[in-house]
């Protein structure tokens, strides 16, 4: 199963396998705060893409395309994280709001469970 949520948000005892998916560590936040499993910058999407998406230059589609086209080189990972949500939980996080759907975790949310659908 894959989850997703804000980091900021408390360490819930159903999260499972806690992953940092954002390009930058949080300021003045510990590991052990987090309480991550692993930290996948390279999930995130590139420098170029977050200051385009942040200066409003490009849309949400335009967004959203363009990190369908990043992810393409990262296959592999969306695999490994296919294989572990299909043996348990993972829970991806970012430091967008839960609610706000224009985040790169819900993006990359539907591609592990996507992958996870072709997995054996």
């Amino acid at each position: 199963m894959v989850k997703t949520k804000c980091l900021y948000d408390p360490v819930g005892q159903s999260d499972g396998d806690r992953i940092l998916v954002t390009r930058y560590w949080p300021r003045g936040v510990s590991r052990e705060r987090l309480s991550i499993t692993d930290w996948l910058p390279n999930l995130a999407p590139s420098k170029e893409l977050l200051k385009d998406w942040k200066g409003q230059r490009v849309s949400w589609q335009e967004c959203t395309v363009r990190y369908h086209q990043e992810m393409r080189s990262k296959q592999k990972t969306i695999r490994d994280l296919a294989n572990s949500a299909k043996r348990g939980t993972i829970t991806l996080l970012c430091f967008e709001r839960e609610d706000n759907p224009c985040c790169h975790r819900h993006l990359l949310k539907r591609l592990i469970e996507n992958e996870e659908r072709n997995v054996e």
